[in-house]
Protein backbone atom coordinates (compact mmCIF):
# COMPACT_ATOMS: atom_id res chain seq x y z
CA UNK A 1 0.00 0.00 0.00
CA UNK A 2 3.00 2.28 1.31
CA UNK A 3 4.63 1.49 -1.97
CA UNK A 4 1.82 2.18 -4.23
CA UNK A 5 1.17 5.55 -2.73
CA UNK A 6 4.47 6.55 -3.11
CA UNK A 7 4.78 5.64 -6.54
CA UNK A 8 1.11 6.94 -7.42
CA UNK A 9 2.85 10.78 -5.74
CA UNK A 10 6.10 10.69 -7.88
CA UNK A 11 4.12 10.04 -10.54
CA UNK A 12 2.17 14.08 -10.74
CA UNK A 13 6.14 15.52 -9.38
CA UNK A 14 7.62 17.46 -12.22
CA UNK A 15 10.61 15.14 -14.01
CA UNK A 16 13.99 17.41 -12.18
CA UNK A 17 12.47 16.31 -8.84
CA UNK A 18 11.96 12.34 -10.03
CA UNK A 19 14.85 12.14 -11.31
CA UNK A 20 17.01 13.66 -7.94
CA UNK A 21 14.33 11.05 -6.06
CA UNK A 22 15.82 8.32 -8.10
CA UNK A 23 19.00 9.53 -6.91
CA UNK A 24 18.46 10.89 -3.33
CA UNK A 25 16.47 7.67 -1.82
CA UNK A 26 18.98 4.71 -2.93
CA UNK A 27 21.58 7.40 -0.60
CA UNK A 28 19.40 7.44 1.91
CA UNK A 29 18.10 4.13 2.68
CA UNK A 30 21.53 3.02 2.38
CA UNK A 31 22.21 5.59 5.11
CA UNK A 32 19.50 4.53 7.17
CA UNK A 33 20.53 1.15 7.38
CA UNK A 34 24.03 2.20 8.66
CA UNK A 35 21.77 4.46 11.25
CA UNK A 36 19.62 1.24 12.10
CA UNK A 37 22.68 -0.76 12.86
CA UNK A 38 24.30 1.59 15.31
CA UNK A 39 20.93 2.28 17.08
CA UNK A 40 20.43 -1.56 17.21
CA UNK A 41 23.97 -1.84 18.91
CA UNK A 42 23.21 0.68 20.90
CA UNK A 43 20.27 -0.59 22.28
CA UNK A 44 21.68 -3.91 22.62
CA UNK A 45 24.94 -2.34 24.58
CA UNK A 46 22.39 -0.56 26.82
CA UNK A 47 20.67 -3.78 27.38
CA UNK A 48 23.93 -6.04 28.53
CA UNK A 49 25.04 -3.06 30.99
CA UNK A 50 21.39 -3.33 32.32
CA UNK A 51 21.21 -7.08 32.84
CA UNK A 52 25.38 -7.14 34.26
CA UNK A 53 25.93 -9.32 37.14
CA UNK A 54 26.11 -6.47 39.63
CA UNK A 55 29.40 -6.47 41.99
CA UNK A 56 28.93 -3.73 44.39
CA UNK A 57 26.49 -2.37 46.58
CA UNK A 58 27.07 0.96 48.83
CA UNK A 59 24.81 1.82 51.41
CA UNK A 60 25.69 5.42 53.33
CA UNK A 61 24.38 5.11 57.38
CA UNK A 62 22.52 8.64 58.00
CA UNK A 63 22.99 8.33 62.07
CA UNK A 64 27.16 7.82 61.27
CA UNK A 65 27.78 8.88 57.88
CA UNK A 66 29.63 5.78 57.72
CA UNK A 67 29.67 4.46 54.05
CA UNK A 68 29.63 0.43 54.06
CA UNK A 69 30.47 -1.03 50.86
CA UNK A 70 30.09 -4.80 49.69
CA UNK A 71 32.25 -5.40 46.59
CA UNK A 72 33.91 -8.14 44.60
CA UNK A 73 37.54 -6.71 44.91
CA UNK A 74 40.94 -7.78 45.29
CA UNK A 75 41.90 -6.52 49.03
CA UNK A 76 45.51 -6.61 48.50
CA UNK A 77 44.58 -3.75 45.96
CA UNK A 78 42.45 -1.85 47.96
CA UNK A 79 43.51 1.64 49.53
CA UNK A 80 43.08 1.98 53.25
CA UNK A 81 43.82 -0.43 55.91
CA UNK A 82 43.48 -3.82 54.85
CA UNK A 83 42.68 -6.95 57.11
CA UNK A 84 44.64 -9.38 57.05
CA UNK A 85 42.56 -12.25 59.40
CA UNK A 86 45.18 -14.86 60.85
CA UNK A 87 45.78 -17.94 63.33
CA UNK A 88 45.72 -16.85 67.21
CA UNK A 89 49.11 -16.69 67.41
CA UNK A 90 50.31 -15.26 64.45
CA UNK A 91 52.47 -17.50 62.89
CA UNK A 92 54.39 -16.60 59.49
CA UNK A 93 55.28 -20.06 58.26
CA UNK A 94 53.59 -20.55 54.50
CA UNK A 95 53.17 -24.14 53.61
CA UNK A 96 53.16 -26.01 56.87
CA UNK A 97 51.44 -23.86 59.36
CA UNK A 98 49.85 -21.02 56.45
CA UNK A 99 48.06 -22.26 53.38
CA UNK A 100 49.64 -20.28 50.62
CA UNK A 101 46.11 -19.79 48.72
CA UNK A 102 44.81 -17.90 51.75
CA UNK A 103 44.65 -14.45 52.22
CA UNK A 104 46.46 -15.12 54.84
CA UNK A 105 49.45 -16.78 52.55
CA UNK A 106 48.80 -13.79 50.12
CA UNK A 107 49.89 -11.44 52.27
CA UNK A 108 53.02 -13.10 53.72
CA UNK A 109 54.42 -13.48 49.85
CA UNK A 110 53.43 -10.03 49.71
CA UNK A 111 55.70 -9.10 52.59
CA UNK A 112 58.18 -11.00 51.29
CA UNK A 113 58.61 -9.67 48.24
CA UNK A 114 58.52 -6.10 49.43
CA UNK A 115 61.47 -7.42 51.63
CA UNK A 116 59.52 -6.75 55.27
CA UNK A 117 59.90 -8.56 58.24
CA UNK A 118 56.58 -8.98 59.37
CA UNK A 119 56.91 -11.22 62.15
CA UNK A 120 59.19 -8.78 63.63
CA UNK A 121 56.37 -6.25 63.63
CA UNK A 122 53.87 -8.44 64.99
CA UNK A 123 56.02 -9.18 67.89
CA UNK A 124 56.50 -5.66 68.47
CA UNK A 125 53.00 -4.98 68.68
CA UNK A 126 52.37 -7.73 70.93
CA UNK A 127 55.29 -6.68 73.14
CA UNK A 128 53.03 -5.38 75.93
CA UNK A 129 49.76 -8.10 75.10
CA UNK A 130 49.54 -10.78 77.54
CA UNK A 131 49.01 -14.27 75.78
CA UNK A 132 45.70 -16.07 76.45
CA UNK A 133 47.67 -19.19 76.74
CA UNK A 134 50.84 -20.55 76.10
CA UNK A 135 50.66 -24.34 74.18
CA UNK A 136 54.10 -25.87 73.88
CA UNK A 137 52.72 -28.73 71.17
CA UNK A 138 51.72 -26.11 68.57
CA UNK A 139 53.51 -26.55 65.57
CA UNK A 140 54.77 -23.09 65.33
CA UNK A 141 54.84 -20.15 67.57
CA UNK A 142 53.42 -21.29 70.90
CA UNK A 143 51.73 -17.77 72.16
CA UNK A 144 47.95 -17.93 71.61
CA UNK A 145 46.16 -14.60 71.79
CA UNK A 146 42.70 -13.76 72.34
CA UNK A 147 40.72 -13.67 69.23
CA UNK A 148 40.22 -10.53 67.40
CA UNK A 149 43.95 -9.25 68.63
CA UNK A 150 45.21 -6.70 66.67
CA UNK A 151 48.39 -6.23 64.74
CA UNK A 152 49.55 -3.50 62.82
CA UNK A 153 51.55 -3.91 60.27
CA UNK A 154 53.13 -1.81 57.15
CA UNK A 155 54.62 -2.97 54.05
CA UNK A 156 55.87 0.12 52.39
CA UNK A 157 53.19 2.94 52.61
CA UNK A 158 50.38 0.76 53.44
CA UNK A 159 48.46 -0.12 56.69
CA UNK A 160 47.63 -3.62 57.32
CA UNK A 161 45.92 -4.92 60.45
CA UNK A 162 46.23 -9.14 61.40
CA UNK A 163 43.60 -9.99 63.19
CA UNK A 164 43.84 -13.40 65.37
CA UNK A 165 40.91 -14.84 63.85
CA UNK A 166 40.60 -18.51 64.30
CA UNK A 167 43.02 -21.08 66.98
CA UNK A 168 45.68 -23.27 66.02
CA UNK A 169 45.21 -26.72 66.82
CA UNK A 170 48.50 -29.23 67.85
CA UNK A 171 47.94 -31.18 64.61
CA UNK A 172 47.67 -27.64 62.51
CA UNK A 173 44.53 -27.19 62.13
CA UNK A 174 42.46 -24.34 62.27
CA UNK A 175 39.26 -23.99 64.05
CA UNK A 176 36.24 -21.33 65.02
CA UNK A 177 32.80 -21.78 66.30
CA UNK A 178 29.64 -19.58 65.39
CA UNK A 179 29.54 -17.93 68.90
CA UNK A 180 33.71 -17.43 68.55
CA UNK A 181 33.50 -15.57 64.96
CA UNK A 182 30.78 -13.16 66.82
CA UNK A 183 32.93 -12.43 70.01
CA UNK A 184 36.11 -12.25 67.38
CA UNK A 185 34.04 -9.78 65.39
CA UNK A 186 33.14 -7.53 68.03
CA UNK A 187 36.52 -7.41 69.72
CA UNK A 188 38.38 -6.53 65.96
CA UNK A 189 36.31 -3.71 65.50
CA UNK A 190 36.20 -2.40 68.82
CA UNK A 191 40.58 -3.10 68.43
CA UNK A 192 40.41 -0.80 65.64
CA UNK A 193 38.22 1.76 67.30
CA UNK A 194 41.84 3.04 68.86
CA UNK A 195 41.32 6.90 68.32
CA UNK A 196 45.35 7.10 67.81
CA UNK A 197 45.26 4.49 64.68
CA UNK A 198 42.38 5.05 62.93
CA UNK A 199 42.12 5.02 59.51
CA UNK A 200 39.83 6.66 57.62
CA UNK A 201 39.23 3.24 55.36
CA UNK A 202 38.66 -0.74 56.49
CA UNK A 203 39.26 -3.20 54.20
CA UNK A 204 38.29 -6.52 55.24
CA UNK A 205 37.48 -10.24 53.48
CA UNK A 206 34.61 -11.74 54.06
CA UNK A 207 35.77 -13.66 56.92
CA UNK A 208 35.38 -17.60 57.10
CA UNK A 209 34.93 -18.28 53.82
CA UNK A 210 37.85 -20.62 52.84
CA UNK A 211 39.98 -23.00 54.95
CA UNK A 212 38.12 -22.29 58.22
CA UNK A 213 35.95 -24.96 59.86
CA UNK A 214 32.78 -23.32 60.28
CA UNK A 215 29.21 -24.91 59.58
CA UNK A 216 28.04 -25.41 56.55
CA UNK A 217 24.88 -24.15 56.66
CA UNK A 218 26.62 -20.84 58.09
CA UNK A 219 26.50 -18.78 54.72
CA UNK A 220 28.33 -16.26 53.03
CA UNK A 221 25.53 -13.80 53.23
CA UNK A 222 25.12 -14.73 57.32
CA UNK A 223 29.25 -13.91 57.73
CA UNK A 224 28.74 -10.47 55.84
CA UNK A 225 25.21 -9.92 58.07
CA UNK A 226 27.06 -10.48 61.34
CA UNK A 227 30.36 -8.48 59.80
CA UNK A 228 27.61 -5.47 59.56
CA UNK A 229 26.03 -5.63 62.54
CA UNK A 230 28.54 -6.10 64.97
CA UNK A 231 30.51 -3.30 62.84
CA UNK A 232 27.47 -0.56 63.70
CA UNK A 233 27.28 -2.29 67.29
CA UNK A 234 30.48 -0.80 67.50
CA UNK A 235 30.28 2.50 65.39
CA UNK A 236 27.22 3.79 67.73
CA UNK A 237 29.92 3.62 70.17
CA UNK A 238 32.59 5.46 68.93
CA UNK A 239 33.83 5.99 65.19
CA UNK A 240 35.95 3.40 63.72
CA UNK A 241 35.92 4.61 60.16
CA UNK A 242 34.45 6.79 57.46
CA UNK A 243 34.13 3.69 54.88
CA UNK A 244 33.87 -0.12 55.52
CA UNK A 245 34.78 -2.19 52.50
CA UNK A 246 33.68 -6.09 52.39
CA UNK A 247 35.58 -7.18 49.94
CA UNK A 248 34.01 -10.80 48.75
CA UNK A 249 36.17 -13.30 46.68
CA UNK A 250 35.11 -13.46 42.90
CA UNK A 251 34.36 -17.14 44.28
CA UNK A 252 31.83 -16.09 46.46
CA UNK A 253 30.38 -13.52 44.41
CA UNK A 254 27.47 -15.44 42.78
CA UNK A 255 26.92 -16.20 46.26
CA UNK A 256 25.42 -12.58 46.88
CA UNK A 257 22.61 -10.57 45.61
CA UNK A 258 24.20 -7.42 45.51
CA UNK A 259 20.84 -5.18 44.19
CA UNK A 260 19.20 -6.43 47.68
CA UNK A 261 21.90 -5.59 50.21
CA UNK A 262 21.39 -1.29 50.02
CA UNK A 263 18.12 -2.57 52.14
CA UNK A 264 19.61 -5.21 53.83
CA UNK A 265 22.53 -3.25 55.25
CA UNK A 266 20.22 -0.30 56.43
CA UNK A 267 17.80 -3.19 58.27
CA UNK A 268 20.78 -4.43 60.19
CA UNK A 269 22.45 -0.76 61.21
CA UNK A 270 18.90 -0.27 62.76
CA UNK A 271 19.06 -3.34 65.03
CA UNK A 272 23.67 -3.31 65.73
CA UNK A 273 23.47 -5.52 68.94
CA UNK A 274 23.56 -8.48 68.20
Amino acid sequence: MTITIAGSLVAFLPTEKVTWLKTAIPYYLSNYWILAVLLLLAFMSIAVICNWPHTRAAYKDKKTDIWVIIECCDLLQQKGLKVIHTVDTFDTELGRIINPRSLHGAFLKLCEQAGVNVEEQIDAALDRRVPRTVDENLPGRKHQYGLGTVCRVEVGAEPFACVAFTRLQSNGTIEITKEEYVRCLKQMWRNLSDPLNRNDIINVAVMGNKFVDLPAEFSTEQKIDLMIQTFFAMAREKSCCRVLRICVHPDNAPDIDFEKYPIIIEHLAKRPVI
